[in-house]
């Protein structure tokens, strides 16, 4: 017998605000903008971005895909120490404050205007300096129990996690510790040591894969030690030098590689898989921004320029609200 809803149809939600985990082919009226909205499937893809005012490889990132923050890196002038920050609005970059402490091979997480810098490399060597920045200046901040270099870092300004890298005497740690605020304490260690590794989520739901020399790996921390998470498709000589974006049931790692790649890979929090390719190959670069809409800028790739300038945005797949008509 064929029913009601089956000929009709069921109602059409009316909300003040689009919901948050809308699902495929869901339907509903914002009273508030007046629109009838819906979802439909959305292919991933990057896409060009805003330049960079100073070309930067090794930088550090925070933020989202429209209020990004790129922190540091190797300089394309005199040195390799930079000390410049930029701002990203969406589509272009604008020079912020200056760090106090120039460096390269730093990690950094947070927000736009509550962003925090630290570890990596500053002359003469590695640092354990951390900054923490308000959206115009840098101030400094408790600093790192060892000094470490190429490593990754994840969390907000208050709750921050840095983990793995490479110590002043050119040794890979396992090492993490947590910032509240003010002063770091150690954490849970990786269960194997890596540099130059890719990270991504919360103090509390961190995660890391990649780096040297186990480059296909991947851990999640849940607040106080590590374990083994799913392997990355890309082979191991593309694996070093990735860049993380997103939290640790969503994540994404883009490009890296010895012989530099333009491969991204989607992280569900159990799995690996290929999506859809980087415009340019690209290593060492900042990232910033969710699964859904990554941002990547910066980097290196030496047969193009060593100092990237360039910019790419990332629009991950799958349900995405459109809207159907206005009132």
């Amino acid at each position: 017998m064929t029913t009601y809803k089956e000929i009709k149809g069921t109602n059409i939600q009316v909300l003040s605000s689009d919901p948050s985990n809308a699902l495929l082919g869901q339907i509903w009226y914002n009273s508030t903008t007046n629109l009838l909205k819906g979802t439909e499937l959305a292919t991933a893809g990057w896409a060009t971005g805003g330049t960079l005012n100073n070309g930067r490889n090794a930088a550090a990132g925070a933020g989202t895909q429209t209020a990004g923050l790129a922190i540091a890196g190797f300089n394309a002038g005199t040195t390799d120490y930079l000390n410049k920050a930029e701002e990203y609005n969406g589509s272009t970059w604008a020079n912020a404050g200056n760090l106090n402490t120039a460096r390269n091979r730093l990690a950094g997480c947070g927000t736009q205007t509550a962003a925090l810098a630290f570890g990596g490399n500053a002359s003469p060597g590695a640092t354990n300096s951390t900054e923490e920045y308000d959206g115009s200046a840098w101030t400094g901040g408790g600093n790192l129990g060892t000094a470490v270099r190429s490593l990754a870092g994840c969390g907000t300004q208050t709750s921050g996690l840095a983990f793995g890298g490479e110590t002043p005497a050119a040794a890979t740690t396992n090492a993490t510790e947590e910032y509240n605020g003010s002063s770091w304490t150690a954490g849970g260690n990786l269960g194997t040591s890596k540099d130059n590794l890719g990270g991504c989520g919360t103090q509390t739901a961190g995660l890391a894969f990649g780096g040297a020399p186990s480059p296909q790996t991947t851990e999640e921390y849940n607040g106080s030690s590590w374990t083994s998470g799913g392997t990355l498709n890309t082979g191991d000589a593309s694996n070093r030098y990735r860049t993380g974006i997103g939290i640790q049931t969503a994540a994404i790692a883009a490009g890296g590689g010895d012989t530099i790649t333009t491969a991204t890979e989607e992280y569900n929090g159990t799995s690996w898989t290929a999506t859809a390719a980087m415009n340019v190959q690209n290593q060492r670069m900042g990232g910033a921004g969710s699964r859904t809409a990554g941002l990547v800028f910066g980097g290196q790739n030496p047969s193009i320029n060593a100092y990237m300038t360039t910019t790419e945005e990332f629009t991950g797949g799958g349900a995405v609200a459109v809207t159907i008509s206005s009132a």
